[in-house]
């Protein structure tokens, strides 16, 4: 005999099963580089350098790709610039890419108030993300990317980013 409540219980459950296999490929979707707020977790620059970005620092930095464009802040002035994609050194579009070079970037001078840590980040990224500098790209996770500075170093530079 079927009571009011377990006709309720199985329509909630026939609606779970129907909708878990949409939710399990929303989580397994990474997030797309380009139109994407990526804000700047960690900054690795020198293997004494933990990467962890300060308390003060951390929520300011950001990044904003497009197929050709970079825009976001230091957490102390713009940036602005030009990048462009690539997958096994072929040009690419950013959803498909293994390494992104930043061809042009203008990072404007921050005003007196930036300063300490903050002032840091700004002058590190400032460096990290000079003109004509190139970096692998890889997901970490859903939401995590890794930018890993290409070259011959041992110990490269790695700007770590989390979509917000």
């Amino acid at each position: 005999m079927t009571t009011p409540r377990r006709r309720a219980l199985a329509a909630l459950s026939a609606a779970l099963l129907a909708t878990a296999p949409v939710l399990s490929a929303c989580g397994d979707r990474e997030t797309a580089v380009a139109g994407s707020t990526w804000q700047i977790t960690g900054l690795w620059t020198t293997p004494e350098d933990p990467g962890m970005l300060p308390d003060a620092a951390a929520g300011r930095a950001q990044l904003i790709f497009g197929e050709a464009t970079v825009t976001g802040s230091t957490g102390c002035a713009p940036i602005q610039g030009t990048v462009s994609f690539t997958r096994g050194g072929d040009p690419s579009r950013a959803r498909e890419a293994d390494a992104v070079t930043f061809e042009a970037v203008e990072i404007e001078v921050p005003d007196d108030s930036c300063q300490g840590t903050v002032r840091s980040v700004h002058e590190d990224l400032t460096d990290l993300l000079a003109p004509e500098t190139a970096y692998d790209l890889r997901h970490e996770s859903e939401v995590e990317l890794v930018l890993t500075r290409q070259g011959e170093l041992v110990d490269r530079p790695v700007i770590r980013l989390s979509a917000v």
